[in-house]
């Protein structure tokens, strides 16, 4: 009895230290400002997309207006920015690395092609799509922000 007793209180403060240890993993690298700095790139991210769906022009101006962290040089990721984000193996619906969070599925890349059509990133299968920039063909993604943190 009093081996088990020992045996659960020991398997419960291991949890507890490694629930802890994971938030403050969490709380090292996000910042009170909405920010999380990659440490495997070093870039800064917006921890959220920018809440609606949006034209490609309209995510772009979105980012470049953006103000946040002290920082103003935020842009439209590139589309192989954005794929570095990406994780298969996550269980979430969108398999984004923690703690960005995503109100959907598909982002805006700052990635154009030779006709000015632009890449849009898909977190739900890892895909990318090509949208026209101009003209009104009603495609719609999300901005999720990104800039040098060294700046």
């Amino acid at each position: 009895m009093f081996l088990r007793k020992c045996f659960i209180q020991s398997a419960i403060s291991l949890i507890i230290t490694v629930l802890l240890i994971a938030c403050a993993h969490v709380a090292i690298s996000q910042d009170s400002e909405g920010t999380w700095k990659d440490s495997t790139t070093g870039l800064l991210w917006t921890v959220k997309d920018n809440g609606s769906d949006l034209s490609w022009n309209q995510g772009k101006d979105y980012c470049e207006n953006l103000t946040l962290g002290g920082f103003a040089d935020w842009r439209l990721p590139t589309k192989d920015e954005l794929k570095a984000l990406y994780d298969r193996s996550l269980s979430k619906q969108y398999k984004v690395k923690d703690p960005i969070e995503l109100g959907a599925a598909s982002m805006w890349s700052g990635s154009t092609n030779n006709s000015g059509d632009a890449w849009s990133f898909n977190f739900f299968n890892g895909g990318t799509s090509l949208s026209p920039t101009r003209g009104g063909c009603g495609t719609a993604a999300r901005a999720l922000c990104v800039c040098q943190s060294g700046k």
